[in-house]
């Protein structure tokens, strides 16, 4: 047969209306600023890799101009070889020697 224990029964305690309002407002503000700091850390993510794109096109760019600069040199040079030192006039399109 079971045996009978005698319980203390608990007391119960109810919170106010204005404490129970105080603790949703903390669960709910908590939440809010939990989920904003998730939103704050996904736009962090699309502006970095943003600035990753940023900085590949910056470096295309930068070697595009080491090209050019350096085709331009080598043109220079050929153009100095052939005609010698002087002027060139782009709107002519004439070489003036210097004498």
């Amino acid at each position: 047969m079971a045996e009978v224990k005698n319980v203390k029964e608990q007391e119960v305690i109810k919170f106010t209306e204005e404490e129970v309002s105080s603790i949703k407002k903390f669960r709910e503000d908590f939440s809010q600023i939990t989920a904003r700091l998730g939103e704050i850390e996904i736009e962090g993510i699309i502006l970095k890799s943003q600035q990753d794109k940023l900085s590949e096109m910056k470096s295309e760019v930068e070697s595009n101009y080491k090209k050019l600069r350096a085709d331009e040199i080598k043109l220079a040079g050929e153009l100095k070889e052939k005609y010698g030192d002087g002027e060139f006039d782009l709107e002519t399109g004439i070489f003036t020697p210097v004498s």
